[in-house]
């Protein structure tokens, strides 16, 4: 199942537009990769778990960065993702007028492989960056690339960042055992569920700009404007409408059923501001401070808040906090449940698209050995509930629930 919501944001080399920021704490990105003068593997694992028993993730991650020369560098990425679980398909209404919400059951089983690369030159004024990749599912192909690019001026006091991806999709849905099947058939037979899915493109730029302030702090500030166009409903998704007379397959005991329609395009603005001091009274802590807006042509407004300390301790240890509040209007075709017809045809119950908030946070800890290994650990946890959100739209408690994620990584430089 395709829970993986592909944005070419990956893809578009945002490392460039943090790589001042990083410096301030050591850190190498792809966009100072041909600075370094060492080759650079990293490798993580990530298991994300949501509460009530729906979805899990193992993710398991590694990458390369080959200096090649001086100024030119190659990177190269994997990503595989294995996914069990739950996952809500639709809304049902109760006697008294509250969504009763409808699990899929245990029956979601899907792996993830991602691959990209990206080669980076470094010239006298910047870096250029080029990068493609490919990712499947068993129900959901992408192929992308990007190209960024870097240039610093103002004596290197400030840097101009600007990037463009481009990603071509395909989605499906799968189902196991199909209709016709008899009951000694293996329940484990899928196949490809009929007159479902489709393409889907999305183009993605970004400008940024980012400016030192003096040598303990900078500012920054980018503007991510993407388009998608195609199939953008989701193909697991069901919607409650009771005017329909066809029965949907499997829900034909609730009433009537249809599938989630969408637009087929959607037009998104975000706009990201931060702040980034460095206190070298507190062996060189460094703060960042985060705010993001969002808006998109299907109704829906967000804003992100995030404050990250970053504290190095004793023997070369390091601890990060986190914290962060998320609040999300609803789409205008977003209800738990439908009662009339839309004039549009639009109709979509995908929690994702409820209006909600969200409280999270946790803590990374690292450990660098002979300047050459470095260990780290973290945790994270978020809890959504409607009330939490202070914009507009429809949202419901039955769209409430938490998640966390546990990381474990290695870097190792020769």
């Amino acid at each position: 199942m395709a829970v993986t919501n592909h944005d070419v944001t990956k893809n578009i080399a945002l490392n460039t537009f943090t790589a001042a920021v990083l410096s301030l704490l050591g850190v190498t990105t792809q966009a100072q990769a041909a600075d370094a003068e060492y080759v650079d593997l990293n490798s993580q694992f990530s298991h994300y778990e949501e509460g009530a028993n729906r979805m899990k993730v193992d993710i398991y991650q590694a990458a390369a960065l080959l200096p090649l020369t001086d100024r030119f560098s190659f990177k190269v990425n994997g990503v595989k993702d294995i996914v069990t679980g739950a996952s809500p398909v639709t809304n049902i209404p109760t006697a008294n007028g509250k969504a009763y919400q409808v699990m899929s059951g245990a029956s979601i089983k899907d792996v993830r492989e991602s691959v990209d690369g990206a080669a980076t030159y470094k010239h006298d004024y910047g870096s250029l960056s080029l990068g493609g990749g490919v990712s499947t599912e068993n129900d959901y192909n992408s192929n992308f690339f990007n190209i960024d690019s870097r240039i610093d001026f103002n004596q290197k006091t400030t840097t101009l960042e600007t990037g463009y991806g481009f990603s071509s999709d395909t989605v499906w849905a799968i189902d196991h055992c199909p209709p016709h099947c008899l009951p000694n058939m293996p329940k484990t037979d899928t196949y490809r569920r009929p007159n479902v899915g489709g393409d889907k493109n999305t183009h993605q730029g970004i400008l940024g700009v980012t400016q030192i302030l003096d040598k303990d702090s900078l500012v920054q500030a980018n503007l991510t404007y993407t388009y998608n166009g195609g199939y953008l409903s989701d193909p697991y998704k069901v919607v409650y409408t009771p005017w329909v007379t066809t029965p949907y397959p499997g829900y034909s005991d609730f009433g009537g059923y249809s599938h989630d329609t969408r637009p087929s395009s959607r037009n998104q603005i975000a706009i990201l501001t931060r702040y980034v001091h460095h206190f070298s009274v507190l062996n060189s802590a460094a703060v960042h401070l985060d705010y993001r807006y969002y808006v998109d042509t299907w109704g829906v407004n967000a804003h992100t808040f995030e404050a990250t300390w970053i504290q190095p301790v004793w023997q070369d240890w390091k601890i990060s906090p986190t914290v962060r509040y998320y609040t999300q209007g609803s789409a205008d075709f977003y209800q738990p449940y439908f009662t009339a017809p839309r004039a549009d045809g639009y109709y979509s119950s995908d929690y994702r698209l409820a209006q909600f908030g969200a409280i999270g946070g946790g803590v990374q800890i690292s450990k660098e050995f002979f300047e050459k290994l470095d260990l780290g650990f973290g945790i994270d946890f978020y809890e959504r509930k409607n009330n939490y959100g202070f914009n507009g739209g429809t949202g419901t408690s039955v769209d409430n629930f938490t998640f966390s994620m546990y990381t474990a990584k290695i870097n190792f430089k020769f």
